[in-house]
């Protein structure tokens, strides 16, 4: 379904590979890894050889897709979309010195729209810590609605805290939901 390559006007979305992990961890920073549920810290470059091997394996198989976001040649965050709960999930994040530009809504617009192109899903999950506005943001622009509130384990963190889950339908996808 998503094992291609995905051009935007200012980065390239491809599957990940092997080669990423070093560029992916310098990328992870504290407070990039701080929003992220299922990472800990502090993060090693094996834990993100280790992920970056998976998510090679997962996109090939076809059992998850995970695409680095690639800014003048260097990969800067990933987006991933695999099963989770009985639902297709997707999960992203970059680096901080692309925060608050637009780049995540323009990244995870093609990605969204690309994964209804080639699946016949009805609806796709996200979700993020009540604290990231930012992240909330961009999926309130693609169109995502809160379907749920609650505690969520934070790895990083290694303590429970306020979650919002998100979800996104073909037909509300299809109307144009996004919004500046």
């Amino acid at each position: 379904m998503l094992d291609h390559a995905i051009k935007t006007q200012r980065a390239l979305i491809r599957p990940v590979v092997a080669a990423d992990a070093e560029a992916l961890h310098a990328a992870l920073t504290w407070d990039v890894v701080r929003q992220l549920s299922r990472v800990s810290w502090p993060l090693t470059l094996d834990q993100v050889q280790e992920f970056a091997r998976k998510a090679e394996e997962e996109t090939r198989s076809g059992t998850g897709w995970h695409h680095a976001v690639v800014v003048d040649g260097t990969p800067a965050g990933v987006m991933s979309i695999k099963p989770h709960h009985g639902a297709m999930n997707l999960g992203y994040w970059l680096a901080e010195t692309h925060w608050g530009k637009g780049l995540a809504t323009e990244v995870a617009s093609a990605y969204v729209a690309d994964f209804f192109a080639a699946s016949s899903d009805m609806h796709l999950t996200s979700g993020a810590f009540s604290d990231n506005e930012a992240s909330l943001r961009v999926q309130e622009k693609l169109g995502f609605v809160v379907v749920g509130e609650g505690l969520l384990e934070s790895q990083a963190l290694k303590r429970q805290r306020p979650h919002r889950d998100t979800m996104l339908g073909r037909a509300r996808w299809s109307e144009g939901a996004i919004a500046a």
